[in-house]
């Protein structure tokens, strides 16, 4: 890709998560939840308020991004994520060949947290997922898609 097709293509894709994004908050109430959790060895993110789960969603792990030194690191290096997730996580290299981007071969590169977005949006365009969710921990945030999602609050009633 050159410049400008590149820089379309990320509109596009911002574009695509905002629509998203907007989405999971108005029709699941994404980001109103009190506590959110990350199963990575079933791959699942759950969203409870008062201890009572209310969300679950089939995630596939992107990355994290560590705020105090502005380095991003592939999710498919996790030592804990078991191997069907970093199967599905390793889909994001093939960006590399359709963007042209080196940041998709590199394990870990400096990046500023604008760059971060754009990853999301792309893994998200990519994987052809529903969304993207960010948790944060100290100063790392943890990004992974959202493939699927439901509400569960009425099967443990």
């Amino acid at each position: 890709m050159n410049y400008t097709d590149l820089d379309q293509f990320l509109d596009q894709c911002y574009e695509e998560l905002e629509k998203k994004q907007f989405y999971l908050k108005a029709e699941f109430g994404i980001g109103y939840c009190e506590k959110s959790e990350i199963d990575w060895e079933r791959g699942i993110l759950k969203f409870k308020e008062n201890s009572t789960v209310k969300l679950m969603a089939k995630i596939t792990p992107l990355g994290s991004y560590s705020t105090t030194n502005s380095t991003w690191m592939w999710a498919w290096e996790y030592p804990f994520i078991p191997d069907t997730l970093k199967d599905k996580a390793e889909q994001l290299k093939e960006l590399g060949s359709i963007t042209g981007l080196k940041i998709f071969e590199n394990k870990i590169f400096t990046a500023a947290s604008e760059t971060v977005w754009e990853i999301a949006a792309m893994a998200c365009h990519h994987l052809k997922s529903m969304g993207c969710y960010r948790a944060a921990a100290g100063g790392v945030w943890v990004f992974a898609t959202i493939d699927e999602i439901e509400t569960v609050e009425s099967r443990l009633g």
